[in-house]
């Protein structure tokens, strides 16, 4: 029997790993995918078939691409409040209860302080690189031109992480676009 070829990338983190509980997107051949379920549910609680080979690593940029703009927002948004004199817990728990609420804000909060557990808890080590962000959404800006996809939300997260990479957050986590825009301000 000839060996088959699926892409499944993952997402949920290092969290989700060590508890098993990450998210595989799976490309290929959709009668092979009940034997690498099977393997993967080992590892993940979502195990997803999206299509051909390529379309896990398809979504995965999507998702990614979303992330990396949710998380500017929060941060953002969590500075604006921190400097109109909002204690950011306050903020975070207003935010999680309203129609703001996103996984950037309510299991990743950006803010130190706000959360345990978290990179911006550990001095942003840990977590998911800055410069592993910067490449998926350059990977996301590929696609989107090869398809003639607007996504200009994309565009300027992917600019503010590569300039974040120039600027020495690259072996940070992503998620100290709160520490980089908080140092933009005094420039």
């Amino acid at each position: 029997m000839g060996a088959v070829f699926m892409d499944a990338p993952v997402s949920g983190g290092v969290g989700a790993a060590r508890a098993g509980n990450l998210t595989f997107m799976v490309g290929g051949v959709e009668q092979e995918f009940n034997a690498a379920k099977e393997l993967l549910t080992c590892m993940g609680s979502n195990v997803i078939y999206c299509g051909e080979v390529g379309t896990g690593q398809a979504a995965k940029i999507c998702n990614n691409m979303l992330l990396a703009i949710s998380m500017i927002g929060t941060a953002e948004a969590m500075n604006l409040g921190i400097r109109l004199g909002l204690d950011p817990k306050l903020l975070a728990k207003i935010l999680n209860m309203s129609s703001g609420r996103c996984w950037s804000s309510d299991t990743y909060n950006p803010v130190p302080g706000v959360m345990e557990g978290v990179p911006s808890a550990n001095n942003y080590q840990g977590g998911f690189g800055t410069t592993l962000m910067a490449k998926d959404l350059g990977l996301a800006q590929i696609s989107a031109t090869n398809t003639k996809t607007p996504v200009p939300l994309g565009s300027l997260a992917h600019q503010v992480y590569r300039i974040m990479c120039a600027k020495g957050y690259a072996q940070k986590d992503f998620s100290s676009v709160f520490q980089f825009l908080r140092e933009e301000e005094n420039l």
